[in-house]
């Protein structure tokens, strides 16, 4: 998915759930937004080379609340790395970037350092990973904006 096209998904999702954000019935963002030198300190961290796509986003647009999704943010103060000790440790070979609420992650396999631009599913079992989504525009639309359900 491209940039222009989320958007378009993103300014729909904006207008069908203004009235409910208004009344306090939906949280709809949070926009915390990452700097370049908090994901080159992420990357630098875990040993890897995050997805450009899902730079941008978090550059672009924050973490937080993303409507259906909690996606984890990457700046300082909210202390990104610290809170997924578990889930992201170095080397791991896969990073972690939002909870789904039952111990399972959403995130990108990592090979040879880079991470790859699809979003998988891991399970916290057994470490199983399935595919979720293409790349992370797909993934934002698909469990933030519920696009297609």
């Amino acid at each position: 998915m491209q940039f222009a096209e989320f958007d378009a998904l993103l300014e729909q999702a904006l207008r069908r759930y203004a009235a409910q954000e208004r009344d306090g019935d939906v949280a709809v963002f949070d926009h915390w937004r990452a700097t370049e030198a908090d994901l080159t300190r992420v990357e630098r961290w875990l040993g890897v080379r995050l997805p450009e796509q899902y730079r941008r986003f978090l550059l672009r647009y924050g973490a937080g609340r993303f409507l259906f999704v909690e996606l984890l943010p990457a700046d300082e103060g909210r202390r990104w790395v610290e809170t997924l000790l578990g889930a992201n440790e170095p080397g791991s070979g896969f990073v972690a970037v939002a909870p789904v609420g039952t111990g399972d992650y959403w995130g990108f396999v990592v090979r040879d350092g880079i991470c790859d631009n699809a979003v998988s599913f891991r399970y916290h079992e057994d470490g199983a990973v399935e595919p979720a989504a293409r790349d992370f525009l797909e993934f934002a639309a698909l469990e933030g904006l519920r696009v297609g359900r």
